[in-house]
């Protein structure tokens, strides 16, 4: 089974009203899942109506970052996007049984599941319906006693599933070391 480690960048929270500015992408197995199989893909993406159909914090969250002016000068468009994606797990595009279909990787993916399924129906069709939730699995350390892991906060695609992979490995490192149950 693969993992598609994967964060979107949106213009707002709401999938039906908002759309999708930049996404990243990446590919590993669930048995090595942060021994990634491919380069990343990153494609910041044309949105037309920018920035009159933003929420006011994804505004200033993307106009900070730069986000916002290189979505004004891409030509790049949100279906090339999605068969870029498809792409990169070959296995996507083949009748699977739901256990062995691509998982969602990455931090509150439910979220980013959420804007697939809106914007990208045809890469979400094939995802399962497990994910693989890195905030869930800090929360579920955090409740065995783990210190809090830091948010660097880029809200850029590629640094935020870079992030969600070393904390995920974080995570795991903590667990295997056997700190669980000691509260610091």
């Amino acid at each position: 089974m693969k993992l598609l480690w994967l964060d979107l960048e949106t213009t707002g929270l709401d999938a039906a009203r908002h759309h999708i500015m930049e996404i990243a992408a990446v590919v590993a197995d669930l048995e090595h899942p942060f021994d990634l199989l491919c380069s990343p893909y990153v494609r910041t993406l044309r949105v037309l109506g920018l920035p009159s159909e933003m929420d006011a914090a994804a505004l200033e969250m993307h106009t900070r970052s730069g986000l916002l002016d290189e979505c004004g000068r891409s030509s790049y468009e949100l279906g090339a996007a999605e068969q870029d994606v498809l792409a990169l797990v070959p296995e996507l595009s083949l009748p699977q049984e739901a256990e062995d279909r691509t998982t969602l990787a990455g931090a509150s993916v439910h979220f980013d599941l959420g804007f697939l399924r809106r914007h990208m129906p045809d890469l979400a069709k094939h995802l399962s319906h497990r994910v693989y939730d890195v905030s869930a699995i800090k929360l579920f350390c955090k409740s065995l006693g783990m210190p809090k892991l830091e948010r660097a906060n880029a809200h850029r695609a590629l640094p935020d599933v870079q992030e969600s992979i070393a904390h995920a490995r974080a995570c795991v490192a903590w667990v295997q070391e056997g700190q669980w149950g000691r509260r610091t």
